[in-house]
Parts: structure tokens; C-alpha cells; sequence
């Protein structure tokens, strides 16, 4: 049974929507050069949604912005980029009469991957540039078995619910494969950067991470964090906890786990969050 599962799920991968030509773009936009701005300023204004998306999103600050050159300058290049890739991606499925509330799924990539640039601004620096977007679709997987395998992935996200355990590991039990396989695989056909494709694949398995083992430590903490603070909803009941393999690579950047300790970076997440609507903190 898992084997015809596996076989639906990866014909699926072949139906699904190419890599929007929008974020296909921003992926080449690695700094904050000006021709880079430049670039980024062309791409946005010639999409209404991500226009209408950045401007709503500068004026809810008390701004009167109307032009797109104005809102990426005060928001930051970084912002402008991580506001349109969020906008381009959420667009790529359409699903129908589905029971997970995908706005609420939605919400918990985003937090994920705005905690995610949060850290590695604090301790990793070298790893902010990719932090964002590899936060926002490491569960991406997890849509294509909404959009394929509906009914299948809920009683994965039930089964969670019921032990409770990891989502990935009800994913396996019932279906043979988990939303981090699911998204490798749509990142290869995608031709996204390998290290992206590893976090996808191993944000819930850091030790078999092997190009970019910091990205996925990275995003896999900023996972968690984001579950602690109600940030969105991935489906995943089981009680957020670090495992050991994920401190050992925090402890490298000198992060402490214990609550206490924690604290501050958190207060910073949810300030973060919080201007983005995107937990239940205020």
C-alpha cells in the first residue's frame, strides 16, 4: 500500500505547477547592490498583487507610500524580497475543500522563516541571506499532499493529534514517505539551490543534512520556536521539543536552550511576529 502511495504522490510531482516566474527571479537576487534593487524594484512593478502586497504592507506602518521605489527603500531590500517571494509562492496551488486552513499554514512558513532571518542576523550572520526563503517553504511538501492526497494527509495531521507525535513520522507510517522527501523532490524539479532542497528534506532529520547542515539547524530551530510561540499551524501536535543532535549544533553558535536563557531571542520573535500578525502573542 505505502508503495502505490509513494508511486501517486511522485506522478503527482510531475502535473505540478512550475517554479513562479516571480520567484524564480528573486532567487537570482543574492545582496543589496544597487543594481540589485534596481532589479527587484522592475520585478515587483510589473506583478499588481505583489505591488498591492508590499505598498499594503509599508502603509499598515503609519506610511502614505505610492510608489514602489519609495516602499523598497523603507522597508529594506531584504523585506521588499521577502515580501514578494512570500506572495509568489502562497500563489502557486489552488485547493479546494480542504480541511487545514492554509491561511493559517501559510502563516507558520512565514513566521518560520522571519524567525529564521531573526537568528541568523544574532549568531550566524553569513546564513541571513538564504534564511528567509528557506524558512518559508520548508513545508512546502506538505501542499502537495494537500493538493493530491487530501483526505490521506488529514488523517496524518489526526494521527499527530491523537499519540501525539511528529507529523513527518505519520506521514511514514501512513503513507511511506513525508512532507520532507515530498519537498525535495519538488525542489529538484524546481532546479532550486541544493542547500534550499536540504532543508526541505531534513529540517526534522539534521543528521543526515550534508551541504548545509548550519541552514537546516537554522530553520529547524526557528521551526520550533515558532511552534512554541502559536505561530501559524503545520499540522504538527507533537510537543516542540530540541533534540540533541539540533542542540549540539546550536551550541556551536553559543545559543542556550534552556527557557530562561531563551527569553530575549524570543521577545524578539514576537515583536517580529507580531508586526506581521503572525502569532498569538501581543
Amino acid at each position: 500500500m505505502q508503495t502505490e502511495y509513494i508511486k501517486r504522490i511522485t506522478k503527482s510531482l510531475i502535473s505540478l505547477p512550475t517554479l513562479p516566474t516571480v520567484a524564480a527571479q528573486l532567487f537570482e537576487l543574492v545582496d543589496d547592490e544597487k543594481d540589485k534593487r534596481e532589479a527587484l524594484e522592475q520585478i515587483i512593478s510589473a506583478d499588481p498583487v505583489l505591488t498591492a502586497r508590499l505598498l499594503k504592507m509599508i502603509n499598515a506602518k503609519g506610511e502614505a507610500v505610492t510608489g514602489i521605489h519609495s516602499a523598497i527603500s523603507k522597508l529594506g531590500f531584504e523585506q521588499a524580497k521577502d515580501i514578494s517571494m512570500e506572495a509568489s509562492m502562497s500563489r502557486v496551488f489552488e485547493l479546494k475543500n480542504s480541511k487545514v486552513d492554509l491561511q493559517k499554514f501559510w502563516d507558520h512558513c512565514s513566521a518560520v522563516g522571519a524567525v529564521a532571518r531573526i537568528v541568523a542576523l544574532k549568531y550566524e550572520p553569513a546564513l541571513a541571506t538564504d534564511a528567509f526563503t528557506a524558512g518559508l517553504l520548508h513545508d512546502i511538501g506538505k501542499i502537495v499532499l494537500l493538493q493530491y492526497m487530501g483526505e490521506d494527509f488529514e488523517q496524518a495531521i489526526a494521527l499527530s493529534k491523537k499519540r501525539p507525535c511528529e507529523l513527518n513520522i505519520a506521514e511514514k507510517e501512513l503513507l511511506g514517505v513525508d512532507h520532507g522527501q515530498i519537498g525535495a523532490w519538488l525542489a529538484e524539479n524546481w532546479l532550486l539551490p541544493r542547500s534550499i532542497s536540504e532543508v526541505l528534506q531534513y529540517h526534522h532529520d539534521l543528521s543526515r543534512a550534508e551541504i548545509n547542515k548550519p541552514l537546516v539547524a537554522l530553520v529547524g530551530f526557528a521551526d520550533i520556536l515558532c511552534r512554541i510561540l502559536g505561530a501559524g499551524d503545520g499540522g504538527n501536535y507533537a510537543p516542540p521539543a530540541f533534540n540533541p543532535g539540533l542542540a549540539e549544533e546550536l551550541g556551536k553558535w553559543h545559543i542556550n536552550l534552556e527557557l530562561g536563557a531563551l527569553q530575549p531571542l524570543m521577545l524578539l520573535c514576537i515583536d517580529e511576529l507580531n508586526k506581521r500578525n503572525l502569532t498569538q502573542y501581543g
